[in-house]
Protein backbone atom coordinates (compact mmCIF):
# COMPACT_ATOMS: atom_id res chain seq x y z
CA UNK A 1 0.00 0.00 0.00
CA UNK A 2 1.27 3.47 -0.89
CA UNK A 3 2.22 5.67 2.04
CA UNK A 4 -0.28 8.35 1.00
CA UNK A 5 -3.06 5.74 1.12
CA UNK A 6 -1.97 4.67 4.60
CA UNK A 7 -2.18 8.31 5.69
CA UNK A 8 -5.65 8.62 4.18
CA UNK A 9 -6.74 5.56 6.15
CA UNK A 10 -5.43 7.11 9.37
CA UNK A 11 -7.36 10.29 8.60
CA UNK A 12 -10.57 8.36 8.06
CA UNK A 13 -10.18 6.15 11.13
CA UNK A 14 -9.29 8.95 13.54
CA UNK A 15 -11.27 11.83 12.08
CA UNK A 16 -12.71 13.98 14.85
CA UNK A 17 -10.70 12.42 17.68
CA UNK A 18 -7.19 12.87 19.12
CA UNK A 19 -4.48 10.83 17.43
CA UNK A 20 -1.89 9.28 19.76
CA UNK A 21 1.68 8.74 18.61
CA UNK A 22 1.27 5.19 19.94
CA UNK A 23 -1.75 4.62 17.67
CA UNK A 24 0.30 5.60 14.63
CA UNK A 25 3.07 3.14 15.49
CA UNK A 26 0.64 0.34 16.33
CA UNK A 27 -1.28 0.68 13.07
CA UNK A 28 1.64 1.17 10.71
CA UNK A 29 4.16 -1.44 11.92
CA UNK A 30 7.45 -1.19 10.03
CA UNK A 31 6.07 1.76 8.06
CA UNK A 32 5.89 3.64 11.35
CA UNK A 33 9.54 4.68 10.94
CA UNK A 34 8.68 6.64 7.81
CA UNK A 35 5.15 7.75 8.61
CA UNK A 36 5.92 9.19 12.04
CA UNK A 37 9.15 10.86 10.90
CA UNK A 38 7.35 12.32 7.89
CA UNK A 39 4.48 13.53 10.03
CA UNK A 40 6.74 15.41 12.41
CA UNK A 41 8.90 17.07 9.76
CA UNK A 42 5.90 18.52 7.89
CA UNK A 43 6.24 21.94 9.64
CA UNK A 44 9.92 21.98 8.57
CA UNK A 45 9.14 21.39 4.88
CA UNK A 46 7.30 24.70 4.59
CA UNK A 47 9.69 27.60 3.78
CA UNK A 48 8.38 29.94 6.48
CA UNK A 49 9.93 30.75 9.86
CA UNK A 50 8.79 28.48 12.73
CA UNK A 51 6.63 30.76 14.94
CA UNK A 52 7.28 28.97 18.24
CA UNK A 53 10.82 29.05 19.63
CA UNK A 54 12.13 25.57 20.31
CA UNK A 55 9.45 23.83 18.22
CA UNK A 56 12.02 22.42 15.80
CA UNK A 57 13.91 20.87 18.73
CA UNK A 58 10.76 19.20 20.04
CA UNK A 59 9.66 17.89 16.63
CA UNK A 60 13.11 16.53 15.80
CA UNK A 61 13.38 14.37 18.96
CA UNK A 62 11.26 11.45 17.71
CA UNK A 63 12.83 11.34 14.19
CA UNK A 64 16.22 11.30 15.94
CA UNK A 65 15.23 8.33 18.12
CA UNK A 66 13.67 6.44 15.20
CA UNK A 67 16.74 7.05 13.05
CA UNK A 68 18.92 5.56 15.79
CA UNK A 69 16.64 2.52 15.92
CA UNK A 70 17.01 1.99 12.17
CA UNK A 71 20.77 2.31 12.60
CA UNK A 72 20.68 -0.35 15.33
CA UNK A 73 18.61 -2.71 13.18
CA UNK A 74 15.21 -2.48 14.88
CA UNK A 75 12.49 -4.23 12.83
CA UNK A 76 9.70 -2.07 14.27
CA UNK A 77 9.83 1.37 15.87
CA UNK A 78 9.29 1.79 19.60
CA UNK A 79 9.28 4.82 21.86
CA UNK A 80 9.14 5.55 25.61
CA UNK A 81 5.59 5.52 27.00
CA UNK A 82 5.66 9.26 27.63
CA UNK A 83 6.23 9.89 23.92
CA UNK A 84 3.77 7.18 22.87
CA UNK A 85 1.05 8.90 24.91
CA UNK A 86 1.45 12.25 23.16
CA UNK A 87 -1.86 12.99 21.43
CA UNK A 88 -2.40 15.35 18.50
CA UNK A 89 -5.69 17.23 18.49
CA UNK A 90 -8.11 16.35 15.65
CA UNK A 91 -7.38 19.65 13.90
CA UNK A 92 -3.60 19.35 14.19
CA UNK A 93 -3.50 15.67 13.17
CA UNK A 94 -5.73 16.38 10.16
CA UNK A 95 -3.54 19.27 9.02
CA UNK A 96 -0.30 17.30 9.48
CA UNK A 97 -1.54 14.07 7.88
CA UNK A 98 -3.06 15.95 4.94
CA UNK A 99 0.12 18.00 4.57
CA UNK A 100 2.32 14.92 4.53
CA UNK A 101 0.01 13.23 2.03
CA UNK A 102 0.20 16.26 -0.29
CA UNK A 103 3.99 16.39 0.01
CA UNK A 104 4.35 12.68 -0.74
CA UNK A 105 1.77 12.29 -3.49
CA UNK A 106 3.81 13.77 -6.39
CA UNK A 107 7.00 12.09 -5.17
CA UNK A 108 5.32 8.68 -4.97
CA UNK A 109 4.71 8.85 -8.71
CA UNK A 110 8.47 9.12 -9.19
CA UNK A 111 9.40 6.48 -6.61
CA UNK A 112 9.45 2.81 -7.54
CA UNK A 113 11.25 -0.35 -6.39
CA UNK A 114 14.71 -0.17 -7.98
CA UNK A 115 18.40 -0.53 -7.20
CA UNK A 116 17.55 -3.38 -4.82
CA UNK A 117 21.18 -3.86 -3.83
CA UNK A 118 20.81 -0.55 -2.03
CA UNK A 119 17.14 -0.43 -1.03
CA UNK A 120 16.94 -3.95 0.44
CA UNK A 121 20.38 -4.34 1.97
CA UNK A 122 20.47 -3.87 5.74
CA UNK A 123 23.80 -2.02 5.59
CA UNK A 124 22.33 0.75 3.45
CA UNK A 125 19.16 0.87 5.54
CA UNK A 126 21.24 1.29 8.69
CA UNK A 127 23.23 4.04 7.00
CA UNK A 128 19.91 5.68 6.11
CA UNK A 129 18.99 5.46 9.80
CA UNK A 130 22.23 7.20 10.74
CA UNK A 131 21.52 9.92 8.16
CA UNK A 132 17.99 10.37 9.52
CA UNK A 133 19.28 10.73 13.09
CA UNK A 134 22.04 13.13 11.99
CA UNK A 135 19.63 15.30 9.98
CA UNK A 136 17.14 15.31 12.87
CA UNK A 137 19.92 16.44 15.22
CA UNK A 138 20.87 19.31 12.90
CA UNK A 139 17.21 20.15 12.29
CA UNK A 140 16.64 20.47 16.03
CA UNK A 141 19.44 22.95 16.69
CA UNK A 142 17.88 26.10 18.20
CA UNK A 143 19.46 28.47 15.69
CA UNK A 144 18.03 32.00 15.30
CA UNK A 145 18.50 31.76 11.52
CA UNK A 146 15.41 31.20 9.33
CA UNK A 147 15.10 28.11 7.12
CA UNK A 148 18.12 26.25 8.52
CA UNK A 149 15.88 23.23 9.16
CA UNK A 150 14.58 23.09 5.57
CA UNK A 151 17.48 21.16 3.99
CA UNK A 152 17.76 18.43 6.67
CA UNK A 153 13.97 18.01 6.56
CA UNK A 154 14.05 17.31 2.82
CA UNK A 155 16.96 14.92 3.33
CA UNK A 156 14.84 12.96 5.83
CA UNK A 157 11.88 13.01 3.42
CA UNK A 158 14.00 11.53 0.60
CA UNK A 159 15.29 8.79 2.92
CA UNK A 160 11.75 8.00 4.13
CA UNK A 161 10.46 7.58 0.58
CA UNK A 162 13.45 5.46 -0.38
CA UNK A 163 12.98 3.12 2.58
CA UNK A 164 9.19 2.78 2.29
CA UNK A 165 9.10 2.43 -1.51
CA UNK A 166 12.29 0.32 -1.67
CA UNK A 167 13.76 2.91 -4.02
CA UNK A 168 17.55 2.94 -3.93
CA UNK A 169 17.68 6.12 -6.00
CA UNK A 170 15.77 8.08 -3.35
CA UNK A 171 18.01 6.61 -0.65
CA UNK A 172 21.06 7.83 -2.58
CA UNK A 173 19.37 11.22 -2.95
CA UNK A 174 18.92 11.24 0.83
CA UNK A 175 22.63 10.50 1.27
CA UNK A 176 23.51 13.36 -1.10
CA UNK A 177 21.21 15.80 0.71
CA UNK A 178 22.71 14.69 4.03
CA UNK A 179 26.17 15.52 2.69
CA UNK A 180 24.92 18.92 1.48
CA UNK A 181 23.31 19.54 4.87
CA UNK A 182 26.55 18.70 6.68
CA UNK A 183 28.57 21.02 4.45
CA UNK A 184 25.98 23.79 4.93
CA UNK A 185 26.02 23.55 8.72
CA UNK A 186 29.82 23.26 8.82
CA UNK A 187 30.09 26.42 6.71
CA UNK A 188 27.54 28.15 8.92
CA UNK A 189 29.43 27.14 12.07
CA UNK A 190 32.67 28.45 10.56
CA UNK A 191 31.05 31.78 9.67
CA UNK A 192 29.58 32.15 13.16
CA UNK A 193 32.95 31.34 14.74
CA UNK A 194 34.72 33.96 12.59
CA UNK A 195 32.06 36.50 13.54
CA UNK A 196 32.55 35.73 17.23
CA UNK A 197 36.32 36.16 16.88
CA UNK A 198 35.82 39.46 15.08
CA UNK A 199 33.48 40.75 17.80
CA UNK A 200 35.92 39.68 20.52
CA UNK A 201 38.72 41.42 18.64
CA UNK A 202 36.69 44.64 18.41
CA UNK A 203 35.95 44.43 22.14
CA UNK A 204 39.62 43.85 22.85
CA UNK A 205 39.02 40.43 24.35
CA UNK A 206 41.44 37.59 23.63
Amino acid sequence: MKLSQTLQNLLEEHGGEPLRIGNILEQTGEQGFGILCGLLIIPMLIPVPIPLAGLSTILSLIPFLLGLQLLLGYQKPTLPKRLMDIALSPKVSSIMLSGLSRALSPLEHLAQPRMKRISQKRTFQRLAGFCMAWNALLMGLPLPIPFTNLVPAYAILALIIGILELDGLFILLGYALTTATTVFFATLAGAIWLLVLKVLNVLGVG
